[in-house]
This record gives structure tokens, C-alpha cells and sequence, in this order.
């Protein structure tokens, strides 16, 4: 396990730094993708830019661990305001803590999610599974953005 959360601060600090190097808009090169560990553990990221109240979106950058065998599972979760700091500077936030993998009914139909519990005591983030790589942002109650606009992240390769 200490194997797996090592790989996934490694892979986060990679592409916090890369995020700081690179302050365009453009998106982060995908050269962060799946990891395995010597435990066949393996992490899974997923990247995505969504939508953002006061600029011009919200990088989303999740490293997952599969779940260990006591059933626990850990996530770092990178999210980079573009431009919030003014014209081509970005700002980057990090958190870890314990994902859940949890399986809830909503709006009469049966849905998989992850539960990202910060370890910070900030408030839990959710993410639907829409599908095996790519993930949507929700509310607690598993509801999706009454919107058009795309809130979901997918697995990079």
C-alpha cells in the first residue's frame, strides 16, 4: 500500500510541476498515465478540464489506487484553476485522502461512484462511473450538473 501511495505522490508531483511550468492554456501532456507497482497494484489517471465559474475552466487531474485487499483505496486529485491568477497563470490545488467506491440509487437507476473523502476534513468530491474510463462529477446525492457543459474526466492511457 505505502508502494502505491508513494507512485501516486510521485505521478501528482509530476504533473503539479508540469502545471507550474507550463502556464498556457493548453492541456497537460498525457505523459502521466497508468503505473503499476511491483504489489500488481496499479494507479489510474484521469484528466479533464471542466467547467469554472470565473475563468476559463478547472483542469482535473485523479491518480486512483485499485482497492487493497482490506478493502481501502487511496486518490491525489490535482485541480488547476486556469487563469485565476490573471492571463496565462494558473493556479494548482492538491488533495489526498481515501476513495470509496460506492453504489447508490439516483433518479431510479442504479450508479457506481467513487467517494473522495480529503484527508484534510474538506468536503467529500464525487464521481460517477459513466463507463471503464471516464468519470463525471456530481453532488452527494450522485445528481448530475443540470447543464450542458461537460463535467467529465477520462482515463489517459
Amino acid at each position: 500500500m505505502k508502494k502505491v501511495m508513494m507512485i501516486a505522490a510521485i505521478a501528482a508531483a509530476l504533473v503539479s510541476c508540469q502545471s507550474k511550468g507550463n502556464q498556457n492554456n493548453a492541456p497537460m501532456d498525457e505523459g502521466v498515465m497508468a503505473v503499476a507497482g511491483n504489489d500488481s497494484s496499479a494507479v489510474a489517471v484521469y484528466e479533464g478540464i471542466l467547467p469554472a465559474a470565473d475563468g476559463p475552466g478547472i483542469q482535473y487531474v485523479l491518480s486512483v489506487d485499485s482497492i487493497g485487499p482490506n478493502g481501502e483505496s487511496s486518490y491525489t486529485l490535482v485541480t488547476t484553476y486556469l487563469d485565476a491568477a490573471g492571463k496565462g497563470k494558473n493556479q494548482s490545488f492538491t488533495s489526498t485522502g481515501k476513495r470509496q467506491v460506492i453504489r447508490k440509487d439516483a433518479g431510479n437507476k442504479k450508479k457506481t461512484a467513487y467517494k473522495l473523502t480529503p484527508d484534510n476534513g474538506d468536503s467529500p468530491v464525487y464521481f460517477v462511473v459513466v463507463n471503464d474510463t471516464t468519470l463525471r462529477l456530481v453532488n452527494d446525492s450522485l445528481q448530475e450538473a443540470v447543464s450542458d457543459l461537460n463535467y467529465d474526466i477520462v482515463q489517459v492511457q
